[in-house]
């Protein structure tokens, strides 16, 4: 158990400065399109594009660094209302469920990966760069729930 504590914290904290890096980037070409646009008067032509890019990143890597926090919204209301082994069991469950769901959506997410072809104009980039944000950030979700379930089954004390 302890190389799986290891493991997420490290994938973790990887995420964690992934995500930072890319909001930090998408801050910063937003503040530097509007100064060009409006200051200067020449827009720069790939700022939109690449925000989208940055931003598609941001979340679907940002659902598994939430995931570790526990800071995705969820109703507990059961939780409260049943006895620590039904408890366990619940959460057991719902973390196989999210597993399920994300590995479907991983999967979807990659035949869309596969059969896009084209091109993003302005920056002369695959498509490619922006679908493959889907499967990269389900399939971490998907190594996070796993985590969670670990933990559920082998530790007593796991909370929420």
């Amino acid at each position: 158990m302890e190389a799986l504590n290891r493991f997420d914290r490290a994938l973790g904290r990887i995420e964690f400065v992934l995500v930072g890096l890319l909001m930090c980037a998408m801050v910063v070409l937003v503040v530097v399109a509007v100064v060009m646009r409006y200051v200067f008067g020449a827009p720069l032509i790939f700022s939109y594009d690449l925000s989208t890019l940055l931003f598609a990143w941001t979340v679907f890597v940002g659902l598994a660094l939430a995931e570790r926090a526990d800071a995705h919204l969820a109703v507990n209301v059961i939780d409260h209302m049943v006895q620590p082994r039904p408890r366990q069991a619940i959460r057991a469950l719902r973390k196989l469920l999210v597993i399920a769901v994300s590995v479907a959506f991983a999967w979807y997410g990659w035949k869309l990966y596969q059969r896009a072809g084209g091109m993003i104009p302005s920056m002369r980039i695959s498509i490619r760069w922006l679908y493959a944000s889907l499967p990269a950030g389900f399939a971490l979700l998907v190594i996070a729930q796993i985590s969670g379930l670990l933990r559920i089954l082998f530790v007593s004390d796991e909370q929420p």
